[in-house]
């Protein structure tokens, strides 16, 4: 590949369609940098062999008499430029539905081939935090240090696998920098695109690698403070349980950062989620999503 020579110390970011992805960070994301930015195909995984079509039924359009368009599936890997010019990767599509292993095998072949110096995910989490206060950002990979002043608020857990999660394993396994951006989005709004937690997934992405995306994160922003008015007035005009709802959360969100901002991780225990909470809220929000399906 003529490509290998000219993109020693590339960064590749990835996201894949169909598992948690609360307030649709990673799609945002994704959508904003195929629409805003110029790129191109550089390589095509074949989806016939990784997506199960019965489960996840692609479009055919019918007009008239006759069938005349049919939505390939398609996960891609694109050679992207950033608003300097400075090129990077972005992988995306469908998440696989089968042959995972094979996939995370063939991933770490064009990291190897193409010299990627360090792989970015990114994706949001369902959590109990008001929208009423920055969102939050949980690291997680081997490259944490490229988010100073965010860590990880929990100890273990078990959560539903992804195939998004097992490239980031099999990568750090075998001695590739990654990390991983998790974004903490109100879980009375996960099911809709929340455009803040994608912008501020996308602004942690850009310090952490020095790529340069200003026009996807002003696209961004004005979706977020569009979104931001939707949600007050709709709140304004629910009941008041969905009002001591959003207070709550604010009480419990304040109490957490007095104590971080005091030298302590916690205020009270029951003010983050146990690992089987954190499982449970995974589990359920996956499975509304299937439903949905």
């Amino acid at each position: 590949m003529a490509l290998a020579q000219e993109s020693a110390g590339l960064v590749m970011l990835y996201h894949f369609d169909g598992y948690i992805d609360a307030g649709e960070t990673g799609e945002q994301i994704v959508e904003k940098l195929l629409d805003t930015l110029p790129h191109q195909v550089v390589a095509r995984f074949d989806h016939d062999r990784l997506v199960d079509y019965r489960a996840r039924r692609p479009l055919l359009t019918f007009r008239r008499d006759r069938w005349t368009d049919f939505e390939v599936p398609a996960l891609e890997v694109r050679l992207v430029q950033d608003a300097t010019g400075a090129p990077f990767l972005l992988m995306s599509g469908p998440e696989p539905d089968v042959e995972w292993e094979r996939f995370a095998l063939a991933v770490r072949q064009i990291v190897e081939r193409l010299g990627v110096r360090l792989s970015v995910n990114f994706h949001g989490i369902p959590m109990g935090v008001p929208h009423t206060r920055p969102v939050g950002l949980t690291p997680h990979g081997n490259r944490t240090d490229l988010m100073p002043g965010h860590r990880s608020p929990f100890d273990e857990a078990q959560v539903p696998g992804s195939a998004e999660s097992l490239i980031e394993y099999r990568l750090m396994e075998s001695g590739h920098d990654v990390l991983g951006v998790a974004a903490h989005v109100p879980h009375y709004v996960a099911r809709s695109a929340y455009p803040d937690a994608a912008l501020t997934a996308l602004e942690a992405v850009t310090a952490a690698t020095g790529l340069v995306l200003p026009s996807v994160a002003h696209g961004l922003r004005t979706e977020a403070q569009r979104t931001q008015t939707e949600i007050e007035r709709q709140i304004g005009e629910g009941d008041e349980e969905l009002v001591s709802l959003v207070q709550g959360l604010e009480h419990q969100y304040d109490a957490v950062a007095g104590a971080e901002s005091r030298g302590n991780l916690v205020a009270e225990p029951a003010d983050l989620p146990s690992a089987e909470e954190l499982g449970r809220e995974f589990e359920r929000f996956l499975a509304e999503r299937e439903g949905d399906a």
